[in-house]
């Protein structure tokens, strides 16, 4: 259990810690302009191989697998501390995603393997604990190592962790013998043509209107690049034996729209996770630590509400209106935020900090929790993941394209108004949402008495 929560650790940590660095990196290393590729660029590979690890973990064994997606990611944090560009880095950042995608999985999956059923919720709780520390404490570490030491330590750090784990990994995991005839099959087509779409498709709405027109041929050929690898994902993943993301998931409404709300509620949650240090580091002049520390009270509202309406779900049995309150509340949050200057009432940003962790808190039960519900519940694990996926995407897009906002506009304000319309959206959806009644395994799911790994 030790070497499984350090990893658990640092794969949560390297979220928080990161965001919060983002304006010393770019102080340091310039192009202020392409600094959210930093975050954005390990969201997207780490979306596409959280879908993955758990099936390549089937046919090769757990254990070597998780050492294999560690080593990545600790490769990745190397050369992310010894960056001296925008660009290096935004490719080691990429890289050490591809690891980082499969750790939190595949760590879950290690501990239900290890432990007997009828104390596998007591096990995974106590797991479950270690990110939540890691995200409360990585904004406050990030500043601080910053302050004290330099941003390339806040990659470093990863090392010292993650080489003991694997070291104790490899020492202490007993495991058995994968079942290399248990007919599993690696979606590698659907994993490349998303990851093309996404990207591409990302790319375009960055450099469209700022670096080439709308109607140029670069941005024309990238929209086309996009739209022809979606297109050609749909069809692979209907075509195939085990798609990396079942379409037939989408045929329900509630499964459809739990996945669009969950890609914007993590949207909203990288704005503020990115964009408010940078506030109080360029607006407000505060230290590293400081501004680091700026997103502790989003965090701390996302994880009351998590925690509260995980239990109410339970309860209740219904969950339809939260989706509503949350979308409310983060609304509200960004309309307080709208008049954000250098002598805004610290108060003020810090409640509306709260309020809009609490609001993101509700949406993303609702999202996991009615997404989960909506599929038999033998193919629970692969909706997870594919739930997941949407959460990853709407970090990767937010901190791409509100950046583009902020350049355009230079007000931190008017980049938290545009949230505003995504909640409007997420409003209309939580309102047409169906509510189907929680099955008595999700009744314990909600409640956080079973965790499911995702696959």
């Amino acid at each position: 259990m030790i070497p499984l929560m350090l990893v658990l650790f640092i794969a949560t940590l390297d979220q928080t810690i990161v965001a919060a660095s983002l304006p010393t990196i770019a102080r340091a290393i310039g192009n202020s302009d392409q600094i959210t590729w930093v975050t954005t660029a390990y969201l997207l590979t780490s979306a596409v191989t959280t879908l993955i690890f758990g099936k390549l973990g089937d046919l090769f064994g757990r254990k070597a697998i998780l050492q294999i997606a560690l080593g990545i990611f600790l490769i990745g944090s190397l050369f992310s501390g010894i960056s001296d560009n925008i660009w290096f880095l935004i490719i080691a950042r990429a890289f050490q995603g591809i690891g980082g995608g499969g750790l939190n999985t595949l760590c879950m999956v290690v501990i239900a393997d290890l432990v007997p059923a009828r104390e596998r919720s007591r096990y995974l709780g106590i797991a479950g604990l270690v990110p939540a520390v890691a995200l409360i404490a990585g904004p406050f570490l990030g500043g601080f190592i910053t302050d004290i030491f330099s941003w390339h330590w806040i990659f470093f750090i990863n090392l010292p962790i993650g080489i003991l784990s694997l070291i104790l990994i490899a020492s202490y995991l007993k495991l058995a013998n994968p079942n290399h005839d248990s007919g599993v099959k690696i979606d590698i087509s659907g994993s490349l043509l998303i990851t093309v779409g996404t990207t591409t498709l990302l790319l375009t709405l960055s450099l469209a209107g700022s670096t080439f027109a709308w109607a140029s041929l670069q941005i024309i050929s990238l929209f086309l690049v996009a739209l022809l690898s979606l297109i050609a994902f749909v069809f692979v993943e209907n075509h195939t034996k085990e798609p990396i993301t079942p379409i037939s998931f989408f045929k329900s409404s509630i499964f459809s729209i739990s996945s669009l709300q969950f890609f914007l509620a993590t949207a909203a949650l990288f704005v503020g996770m990115v964009f408010t240090p940078m506030y109080f580091s360029e607006i407000r002049g505060y230290s590293a630590t400081a501004a680091g520390s700026s997103i502790i009270p989003m965090l701390i509202g996302l994880m009351i509400a998590s925690s509260l309406f995980g239990e109410v779900i339970a309860r209740t049995g219904h969950y339809k209106y939260l989706a509503v309150l949350g979308s409310l509340l983060i609304g509200l949050a960004s309309l307080l935020l709208i008049g954000l200057a250098a002598h805004t009432a610290l108060w003020l940003i810090l409640l509306a900090l709260f309020i809009m962790g609490f609001g993101q808190g509700a949406m993303i039960q609702v999202a996991l929790v009615a997404g989960q519900n909506a599929v038999p519940y033998q193919q629970i694990g692969a909706a997870t993941g594919a739930l997941n996926f949407f959460k990853s995407l709407g970090g990767s897009f937010a901190s791409a394209i509100f950046a583009i906002i902020l350049t355009n506009s230079h007000s931190f304000g008017r980049t938290f108004f545009w949230i505003v319309p995504l909640m409007i959206l997420s409003l209309i959806l939580g309102l047409f949402m169906p509510e189907k009644p929680l099955s008595k395994e999700m009744i314990d799911v909600a409640a956080g008495k079973e965790e499911v790994p995702e696959y």
